[in-house]
């Protein structure tokens, strides 16, 4: 019988692993406020409206920011997933491969498209693996971990 346990870790256990994270978040509600704006004045010059919408832009701006923060720290939360089983290399290598990530060191996986930044990878949206024992751990985000132990754990198909 194969055992796997998931585990999502806290928001303060994520913010000490990966402060880069943090930032991103910033950095993301930053953007989508200029573009707000950007939307807002050109409402404004096109003559949709008589006057800048300054409760638009914020209540634009809050609800970007806490769909993106509930996308960062609890879909694609920092998680640890161990799974007790023999997985072989080949088969590990294919469903890191179809959940779109790739090897850049040994058992360290990129996704080929950042996550949280558009700038800088953070540490938490890379997928570790380690083998000890007969017991296989990841760390990486919570969805993509997920995905990774349904492939792994339903098998070759």
């Amino acid at each position: 019988m194969i055992k796997y346990a998931l585990k999502r870790f806290k928001i303060r256990d994520q913010l000490s692993a990966d402060f880069l994270k943090a930032i991103s978040l910033a950095e993301k509600t930053v953007l989508a406020f200029l573009l707000i704006v950007l939307v807002f004045v050109f409402i404004k010059k096109i003559g949709l409206t008589d006057a800048f919408l300054v409760g638009g832009v914020i209540g634009g701006t809050i609800g970007f920011l806490a769909v993106t923060a509930k996308k960062m720290y609890h879909n694609e939360a920092f998680s640890e997933l161990k799974i007790h089983a023999d997985i072989k290399q080949d088969m590990l290598m294919s469903a890191i491969l179809a959940i779109n990530y790739s090897e850049k060191k040994y058992g360290v996986y990129y996704p080929k498209k950042r996550i949280f930044s558009i700038f800088h990878y953070c540490k938490s949206e890379v997928i570790t693996h380690k083998a000890q024992n007969g017991i296989h751990i990841f760390t990486g985000p919570h969805n993509r971990l997920l995905k990774l132990s349904n492939i792994i754990l339903r098998g070759p198909n």
